[in-house]
């Protein structure tokens, strides 16, 4: 309840020691669910870690655990020495809608050309798709004709390829982004799982599988991410995929018509915009700015946008963290406009420190986010094997696209993943992972302020394996990149993922495939090609 003075003198909460659920999740559910619905106010300040552990009955690193974790959501801001607070500019919270602005009902097109009205007392959630989107045939018939120059076209509109790159598939070279730590990986454990699988396989096994992929592998998933992303789902809403790659193509082609508008991050992964190109939508470039994606700029440029492809945990490339008060802003646009959201989340589980943070999904009610994950970054990326979580009220759609398709993946690849999951191995490795990051990024940080400083500025870094760095101007991401390569040393130009104009000139390392041991090698070479940048020449034979 609150006091005159803006304080909370109790947040009247119950926590279950039988349940379980660990009591510091249970009071970061709590105090957010509290938040969200408007109870705790904006600005009101919280009683002291020590009161509350009094209140509830727990310890205090309990308290402080929750209370840091709400901390790194944006719920709650803290200073040094000073009270914690419930943050002072949170959005329009659920349960109080008597602020959000009235729009009026617009009318959309399906992929049918059937107009569809906008959200309004009674409308259907599942009307973002239309019933003819459940026919397989009528998409592809609808694309046939026009996606193979759409794929050229994007091709030579995204193709880039660093001098002195070595070919696809090469051994990785420092600091090439995206290749996770395969030194760390449990072969063995997984050999003997894999084993275990083949040798128990029955016919239903052998046989191709379910199209929407293995049924314990969809269980064990949707157990994992609702333990470990905040994901709110049944195993039904589980759908696999041979990748992130094949979810974006599958569900940008039933959801676009040709030439709907779709937001895309500025910079943000090449893929996308692929993906975007393939299945006939218009990309339109929104800014990603240290809060993630600019929901306004995207209001601003494109209001009623069919789809928007975010990565709000942890964004590629520059590694921001899309902010709350943004976060709460795109649900909202997106319930508004009847438009769907597509969630990556490739990587946020290597949070270096503390619990990763909540997926959008967790916080969507309205059935408006397709949250979608992959294995490639946190098994290996040979397994291809991906997910896609998609609303409630798109399970029928999904399930009937995918009825005349072959199955995603090896059926038996598929039961060894379950197995690992249900058994244990993931998380464990997940943990092993999360701090061998941690040891690496920090690593690299060290590498780079003792070998490049004061031309490069590296951004902070508590997620995932890699690293943006800004160059000092004048100095060419494009250049330094080419001269790296002709040295050994592979980055990426932060140029080249701008779909929009350029704003930045910077680098991009990934020191998840490099031991501690070997960052300072790399670095030291990385200092050589910013000099021959700097000075115009280049190294001699």
């Amino acid at each position: 309840m609150k006091t005159s003075h803006g304080v909370a003198s109790s947040l009247l909460l119950r926590l279950d020691s039988r349940s379980p659920t660990p009591l510091h999740e249970q009071l970061f559910e709590g105090i957010r669910a509290r938040i969200l619905a408007g109870a705790l106010a904006p600005g009101l300040r919280l009683p002291s870690s020590r009161q509350l552990a009094t209140e509830l009955e727990v310890a205090r690193s309990t308290v402080l655990q929750a209370l840091d974790a709400l901390t790194a959501e944006g719920y709650l801001v803290a200073r040094a020495g000073s009270c914690t607070r419930v943050a002072p500019e949170l959005p329009i919270l659920a349960g109080d809608r008597s602020r959000e602005p009235a729009l009026p009902a617009a009318s959309r097109t399906s992929l049918t050309g059937e107009r569809v009205l906008g959200r309004g007392p009674g409308a259907s959630r599942g009307s973002r798709f239309s019933t003819a989107a459940q026919t397989p045939g009528s998409v592809a018939r609808r694309q046939g004709a026009s996606r193979g120059p759409r794929l050229a076209a994007s091709v030579r509109t995204l193709k880039f390829t660093p001098v002195g790159a070595p070919r696809l598939g090469a051994a990785p070279r420092a600091f090439r982004p995206g290749v996770p730590a395969l030194d760390l990986f449990p072969t063995a454990l997984w050999a003997r799982t894999v084993s275990r699988v083949h040798a128990r396989a029955s016919t239903g096994l052998l046989d191709g599988g379910d199209p929407s992929g293995h049924a314990p592998l969809r269980e064990a998933i949707a157990t994992h991410v609702s333990v470990s992303r905040g994901v709110r789902c049944s195993p039904e809403q589980v759908f696999i995929t041979a990748g992130t790659q094949q979810a974006f193509d599958e569900v940008l082609r039933l959801a676009l018509n040709p030439g709907d508008p779709v937001w895309v991050e500025d910079p943000g992964y090449p893929g996308v915009r692929r993906a975007v190109l393939s299945a006939g939508g218009r990309p339109v470039p929104i800014p990603v700015d240290g809060d993630g994606l600019d929901v306004g700029v995207g209001l601003t440029r494109a209001p009623r946008a069919r789809v928007a492809l975010v990565a709000p945990s942890h964004q590629y490339p520059l590694g921001v963290t899309l902010s709350l008060a943004r976060r709460m802003a795109l649900l909202q646009w997106a319930e508004r406009t009847r438009s769907l959201i597509i969630e990556d989340d490739y990587d946020s589980v290597f949070r270096h420190r503390g619990r990763p943070l909540t997926a959008l999904q967790g916080l969507d009610d309205a059935g408006c986010v397709v949250y979608v994950g992959t294995f490639s970054k946190s098994m290996f990326p040979g397994l291809r094997l991906g997910f896609l979580v998609v609303p409630p009220s798109l399970v029928d759609v999904f399930s009937a696209s995918r009825a005349a398709a072959p199955a995603p993946a090896s059926t038996l690849e598929q039961a060894a993943l379950a197995v690992f999951l249900a058994e244990g191995h993931f998380a464990r490795h997940l943990r092993r992972m999360r701090a061998a990051y941690r040891e690496r990024g920090e690593a690299l940080l060290d590498a780079l302020n003792a070998d490049c400083s004061g031309l490069l500025t590296p951004r902070p870094c508590d997620t995932g394996m890699q690293v943006c760095a800004s160059l000092a101007t004048p100095l060419s991401d494009l250049r330094v990149r080419d001269e790296a390569a002709r040295r050994g040393v592979e980055v990426a130009a932060l140029s080249d993922y701008f779909l929009g104009r350029r704003r930045e000139s910077g680098l991009i390392f990934g020191f998840g495939g490099v031991r501690p041991e070997g960052m300072r090698a790399g670095t030291r070479t990385l200092a050589q090609a910013l000099e021959a940048a700097r000075r115009g020449r280049r190294p001699s034979r």
